[in-house]
């Protein structure tokens, strides 16, 4: 489809629209609680040592939750994987919001973050199974830009509720926030009931009639013809994702250190900057319906180091602001372009474990990304951490760059 308009058959089907749907509502409990959950915590009394238990608890317990549910994924289906991870996340949301014991909180964050778990395997072979190959880039960039936009709109509603509780009915500041944490429960809830209206499709679905042949496979594939190149990918993964992992939980004081915002303008450049990459990642189905997965996952790749550098250096405050747009842009533009040359050549009866292996990759890089890039800054500069956060990201693309290139002879069978 290189250069020609997209076809009625490359249009996102109903099914998609209602995978995205579901996946919004899925993932506000997610936003509220990523922006509120600390102030419920010190509402509670409790201190900074329960809220890093808290947050290490939600990520551990999605980390653990992948393996198993890539597994059931494949033996079962995605769409009973989403039914299952919409249960689980809102049973943790809500008991989070309503325990106050520490141990009881970490428990309930566990759950939470296994439910996110689930759900983040069982997304990319739901979509594989729901489109053609030339839906793809479109419903895959549809997705992720819907998630994205919708949470920084989720996020600055979460901040303003709890507020308007506490002057509107006179709430004190735990009920108000426990309130607000609940309300993000139940709209995760409502997932649950989109999932279980999605077909139980087993195979991609045509965009019309039945009889019609599927359209032939693009030409980016990744090999699986032997463990050990898949080995190779998942690596690859894990290291090109380190890179940006290095630097993104310190962008927030990187402004409000090197050019003095406030919590709120940071607060606000967050917002702003949430709504353009959603915006910016709808746009990219387009592009990778016209030039190419591969060749828009590639220059989305070799983006981040050059990006990186000149915003280690830049004293201006505009430029500052225009390349932390432009970095915190390249992920969620290569998200699914990874999804799709992950999975796009695999068999089916494989997705689930594939993306499994994929999510894990990414919850370590995270893990190690926030450690290592604390150490990083305290014995340096921002300087120094943008510039090493380049270099990883430079290699670890170049490497996943090479890994996903498509070769003739590589076949794709799963043995």
């Amino acid at each position: 489809m290189t250069g020609a308009e997209p076809t009625a058959r490359s249009r996102v089907p109903t099914s998609v629209r209602l995978l995205v749907a579901a996946n919004v509502a899925f993932t506000a409990g997610l936003s509220v609680h990523a922006f509120l959950y600390n102030f419920y915590l010190e509402a509670l009394g409790l201190d900074t040592i329960t809220m890093g238990n808290a947050a290490a608890a939600l990520t551990f317990g999605g980390l653990i939750s992948l393996l198993p549910a890539g597994r059931a994924t494949d033996s079962r289906s995605p769409r009973l994987a989403l039914i299952a991870a919409g249960a689980v996340l809102t049973a943790g949301l809500a008991a989070g919001a309503l325990v106050t014991g520490p141990v009881a909180l970490i428990v309930a964050a566990a759950v939470a973050g296994a439910g996110g778990g689930i759900w983040r395997v069982g997304v990319g072979p739901a979509l594989m199974r729901l489109t053609t190959p030339e839906q793809r880039p479109r419903a895959f960039a549809w997705n992720v830009g819907s998630l994205i936009a919708a949470g920084g709109v989720l996020m600055a509603g979460a901040g303003s509720l709890p507020q308007w509780t506490q002057s509107a009915f006179g709430f004190d500041r735990l009920a108000s926030v426990r309130l607000a944490l609940l309300l993000g429960a139940g709209i995760s809830a409502l997932s649950i009931v989109a999932f279980a209206m999605l077909p139980p499709a087993e195979a991609p679905i045509p965009d019309g009639s039945a009889d019609a042949p599927a359209p032939a496979p693009r030409p980016e594939r990744v090999a699986h013809d032997d463990g050990r190149r898949l080995y190779v990918v998942i690596a690859a993964i894990a290291l090109w994702m380190l890179g940006p992992a290095l630097a993104a939980p310190f962008l927030n004081i990187f402004l409000t250190r090197r050019f003095a915002f406030s919590l709120a303008e940071a607060g606000l450049a967050f917002a702003a900057a949430h709504l353009l990459w959603g915006g910016a990642v709808l746009l990219s189905g387009r592009l990778g319906e016209r030039g190419g997965v591969m060749r828009l996952f590639t220059a989305s790749i070799g983006a981040y180091a050059p990006i990186m550098v000149a915003l280690a250096f830049t004293g201006s405050l505009p430029f500052a602001l225009f390349l932390f747009g432009c970095q915190g842009l390249v992920g969620p533009l290569t998200n699914p372009l990874i999804d799709q040359l992950l999975l796009g050549p695999a068999p089916v009866a494989r997705h689930g474990t594939l993306s499994a292996w994929r999510n894990a990759a990414a919850d370590v890089s995270a893990l190690a990304g926030a450690s290592l890039g604390g150490v990083l800054l305290a014995r340096s500069s921002f300087t120094g951490l943008f510039v090493i956060s380049a270099a990883v990201g430079l290699g670890g693309g170049l490497l996943l760059i090479r890994a996903f290139r498509p070769r003739a002879e590589v076949s794709v069978s799963a043995s």
